[in-house]
Order: C-alpha cells, then structure tokens, then sequence
C-alpha cells in the first residue's frame, strides 16, 4: 500500500525533478567556478579544513587545467548536502501524509503488530532514497559530459560504487531521522524544518563548541563530533577517501538508521495513533 501510495503521489514525481533540477544546476554553478578560477588564478580555492556554515559546493584546482573525474564531480555535489535536504523534504512528506488524511488512523486496528506500519514506511523511503541518489548521479554525469565533453572522464568504477554505496546509507540515515521526528511530533514543517537547517551547517557552531569542551577535558585528546554524525560523514566523506573513513560512514549511516527504525517503532507500539 505504501508502494502504491508513493507511485502515485505527485510529491513523488515533483521529487525526482528537483533531484534532476539540483543536479544540473550544482554542475552548472561548479562549471562557473571553474571558469571564474580560469580568468583569476589567484582566486583558486583552497580545500577547507573546516566544516562551511551554509550550501557550499568547492570546485578543485586541479580541474582548471585538466580532466576532470566523474567520481571527484559527484563527490563534490554530494557533499553540498542538496541531495541531504530533499532526502529531508521526501521523508517529512511522505512520513505525515497519511497522518494528515486520516489512513493510518483507519487501518491501524487491523494490524496487531503495528511495527509493520513503521516498517512499511522505512522500506519505501529507502527504495525513494536509492532512486534519488541514482537520479542525482546520473544527472550530474550527463550535465558534466555536456559542460566538459571528453575532459570528463570514468576512474574506477568499484571506487565510484563503493563511494555511492556509503553516501546512500548515510542518506538513508537522515531520512530515518526525519521519519522519527515526523512519528514523534506529527508535525511536518518542524521536522523539514529541522532537517534543512542541520543539512545548511547552523550547527557546526555547536558542534565546534562541544569539541573545544570535550577536548579541553583531556591534554591531547583529539575529539571530533563531525565523525560521528550524519551530516558530518556525508560533507567529510571524499570520493578517495581511505577505507577506515568509508567504513566508519557505514556504521554511521546504518547506526542511525536502525535507532531511529527502533525509537520509532516503540513511539507507534505505545502511542495511540491520530
């Protein structure tokens, strides 16, 4: 029923042209980065050793004067967090429709174990989710082939997959997330809400606080919050980053995931649904 309800929902479809929308529109605004550092070459831009306050998307030196990889393109895009917040908007949306209109209220008798409906949902926003990273992936490629031609180019495909593969379950994560705050407050537009801000970077501030306090407790102690959040892993993960940085966004992303399926879970078993 879940499958049918998002099939054919307009949200649905307007979702998929704003992934497509986003895409082109990310490689065009990194196109122009390129060719503004191609008329300055003073104004190249450095890799940032800190998280960004904001939607910040950082085109590389190196593409300037040479090639330019697909992989390090679509690493770069992702780790914009535009695709992070209409995860956010997807799951907001879809999570609270049927709260809205009274569905889960009508059916939820007949279900004696109501952790299926909970279950339902996180299948069918995974699926979406996969959708729209494939989406996003292959609107970013065609718009590359179609800015830089034979200057855009395939590196390895395995890496390329793995990179994919890491970034989705990290995504996955947040929509998780939202898909809890949806069940615990039935409130759509604090729950978006919540969601875009924390994709934008307002809380890098606090995050940067509470490093300097947990690391000012110990001489020594290199403490970083970024590592073990999802917003964090999704803007630090690099497309060739090492094997423990992908391994760790991978407990990241699937750590999320299953404590907000759980919280979630026991909210819907011991609230009356309305």
């Amino acid at each position: 029923m879940d499958i049918h309800r998002l099939l054919h929902s307009k949200s649905t479809w307007i979702m998929i042209c704003f992934v497509i929308g986003l895409a082109v529109f990310s490689v065009t605004m990194t196109n122009s980065d390129i060719e503004f550092m191609k008329d300055d070459p003073a104004a190249v831009t450095e890799t940032m050793e800190e998280r960004p306050v904001g939607i910040y998307v950082e085109a590389q030196p190196e593409w300037v004067n040479g090639t330019i990889e697909i992989g390090s393109v679509v690493s770069v895009e992702m780790r914009s967090q535009l695709l992070a917040i209409l995860c956010v908007i997807f799951a907001a949306i879809f999570t609270n429709a049927d709260y809205k209109n009274g569905y889960i209220k009508n059916i939820a008798g007949q279900f004696p174990r109501r952790e299926q409906l909970v279950a339902s949902k996180f299948i069918v926003i995974a699926f979406q989710v996969l959708v729209m990273v494939i989406v996003f992936t292959i609107s970013i490629v065609v718009s590359g082939y179609v800015m830089w031609g034979s200057d855009f180019y395939l590196g390895s495909v395995t890496e390329l997959f793995q990179y994919l593969g890491v970034q989705y379950l990290l995504h996955l994560g947040i929509a998780a997330v939202m898909m809890l705050l949806c069940t615990l407050t039935y409130s759509t537009a604090f729950s978006m809400t919540s969601g875009i801000l924390l994709c934008s970077g307002l809380a890098v501030p606090i995050y940067s606080l509470i490093n300097k306090a947990i690391n000012g407790l110990k001489t020594g102690l290199e403490f970083d919050i970024n590592k073990y959040i999802l917003d964090g892993n999704i803007t630090m993960l690099l497309y060739d980053s090492t094997s423990e940085v992908m391994v760790r966004g991978v407990a990241v992303g699937v750590a999320f995931a299953i404590v907000s399926l759980f919280i979630s879970t026991i909210i819907v078993k011991k609230r009356d649904i309305r």
